[in-house]
């Protein structure tokens, strides 16, 4: 009898390993396929593209022209980055609220715009090859710098009226995009973490954005940039092309001028200490065949950067100048200077206060009736 119990003991403690085992090994295999389907999902979001963007919001007061007070939805962008294979990457970014005039609805309102949308491959750090449409390579401001990057509210007018003014037609806002081809590399690296130098070729339609080319020739911009010491940089840039004007003849008929040269020049110097100094500017001009029109411009902004437990302070003035030969009497013959201070308590969120007086040139204010105007802006920028 004391063997059959122990028989029996030892047949029950074994089917209890047993049963044990069976279930830990379920518990294995069950965390097996959970584990299996958390890396699934992890690949799959690490294939999607990266969304982001911002916001730019805030309050608007300024004397110019009838003068205004008003709330606005400056700018909404919507940005999408993706990689097709390791070394083929796309961007689409889709602006909302864009503020720039000319490019409002009939009826006034800020409409939708598809700003960027292309492919970037990467033969290697020296060699890119970027297609779609694209921000052109002239100037710091439309090239090396964005709304959520820029110090100030606005850009200077060395954007808005050189960058922005499509050779397809003189005066339509292309946002300084178009559709083309490009070239771009950075060369001779050096032990601080930079390249000594960086290079640009454009060649695109010289069209508005997401249109076709009325003409047969190609907008050519190239640009050169030179980083000589950490922080200081020194940029050359060109913009070559022919656009589209409607001319009068002397009967009064229209008709279309399909081949007319237009050229944009922008050079630039920039130095920037993260914990310290800040001070850019940039200098260009932009002229037309048979001085249809010649306009030149230049801003300097000087800031220091201050790093603070609450967050980041950037105290800044800019003085810019825009000078119009052609039409005299218009409101882009100005000399403007800016106070401002940006306020970043968190990475994603920055705080601008901008005043700004403009003083016009002596045929404008004669023309406009008023020396200048005054401006206010208090803005928010918000980014996910």
């Amino acid at each position: 009898m004391r063997y059959f119990l122990l028989t029996i003991l030892l047949m029950a403690a074994t089917l209890l390993e047993a049963s044990a085992a069976t279930t830990a090994g379920m518990e294995d295999e069950d965390k097996q396929t959970a584990s299996g389907q958390q890396s699934d999902m992890a690949a799959l979001i690490a294939k999607l593209p990266k969304i982001s963007g911002y916001l730019q919001t805030g309050w608007n007061y300024s004397t110019a022209g009838e003068g205004t007070s008003s709330f606005q939805a400056k700018r909404l962008r919507l940005i999408a980055d993706g990689t097709v294979t390791p070394k083929l990457a796309f961007r689409l970014q889709i602006e909302a609220f864009n503020g720039i005039p000319g490019s409002l609805t009939p009826n006034g309102q800020k409409n939708l715009q598809v700003m960027d949308a292309f492919a970037t491959y990467t033969f290697n750090p020296a060699f890119k090859v970027r297609a779609g449409q694209y921000y052109l390579p002239l100037g710091y401001e439309n090239y090396d710098i964005s709304p959520a990057t820029l110090e100030t509210v606005d850009f200077s007018n060395i954007v808005y009226r050189m960058v922005c003014r499509n050779p397809y037609e003189y005066n339509f806002v292309d946002y300084g995009r178009d559709l083309g081809v490009m070239i771009m590399g950075d060369l001779f690296p050096s032990q601080e973490g930079f390249n000594h130098l960086s290079y640009d070729l454009s060649v695109s339609n010289g069209s508005l954005p997401m249109k076709d080319d009325p003409n047969k020739s190609k907008d050519i911009v190239a640009a050169i940039t030179v980083r000589p010491i950490k922080f200081l940089n020194i940029k050359a840039s060109h913009g070559w092309g022919e656009y589209t004007h409607t001319e009068v003849d002397e009967d009064g008929n229209e008709y279309r001028s399909l081949y007319n040269t237009m050229n944009r020049t922008i050079l630039g110097a920039w130095y920037n200490d993260p914990d310290g100094i800040f001070a850019r500017t940039e200098y260009g001009f932009l002229k037309g065949e048979d001085k249809m029109f010649d306009e030149r411009g230049f801003y300097v902004i000087a800031g220091y950067n201050i790093q603070a437990k609450c967050g980041k302070f950037l105290p800044m003035v800019r003085y810019d100048r825009y000078e119009d030969k052609v039409l005299q009497t218009s409101v882009n013959n100005y000399d403007r200077i800016l106070a401002g201070l940006t306020f970043q308590p968190f990475p994603n969120l920055k705080i601008q206060l901008n005043y700004q007086h403009g003083f016009y040139s002596d045929k404008a204010a004669d023309a406009i009736g008023k020396d200048g105007y005054d401006q206010v802006q208090l803005m928010g920028l918000f980014k996910f």
